[in-house]
């Protein structure tokens, strides 16, 4: 099974586990294929790790167990880019920037990553036409 390290750690992962970002992420566009991983003392937060540069890893959440009212609203043709199925709920994941502390730590809710699970393709969308912020401070309760 292979495996990626994250701060030390070795995490394994399956093959089935990789999600294609056939564009990358927005100014990385070299990083293509990425693997989602769980540290338990990391909770909710999870690692997503670039299978193309394993030297970077991504600190990201769901933005909805952070914040339950964030809803926002994608172009149709998301669905067909990723291979979401009409019945098929996608993950969503929200980059975390790490500051000092917690409390100084931020989010991007702003351009959110969408995976089908089905087909584990993703992409990363820009909400132009929202309020949302890209460091949208973390919950007060978290930081605590």
């Amino acid at each position: 099974m292979p495996e990626v390290k994250i701060q030390g750690a070795s995490l394994a992962y399956e093959e089935s586990d990789v999600i294609n970002f056939a564009e990358g992420l927005i100014g990385l566009p070299r990083l293509r294929r990425m693997v989602l991983v769980k540290q338990t003392d990391v909770e909710p937060f999870l690692w997503l790790v670039p299978l193309d540069d394993e030297r970077l890893a991504f600190l990201v959440v769901d933005p909805r167990a952070l914040f339950p009212g964030y809803a926002p609203s994608f172009p149709a043709e998301l669905r067909d880019r990723i291979g979401l199925g009409e019945d098929e709920k996608p993950l969503m994941l929200s980059i975390v920037v790490v500051g000092r502390d917690l409390r100084s730590s931020t989010v991007n809710l702003r351009a959110p990553l969408i995976i089908s699970p089905r087909s584990m393709r993703g992409t990363q969308v820009v909400l132009t036409e929202s309020d949302y912020r890209v460091d949208h401070p973390l919950p007060v309760a978290l930081a605590a």
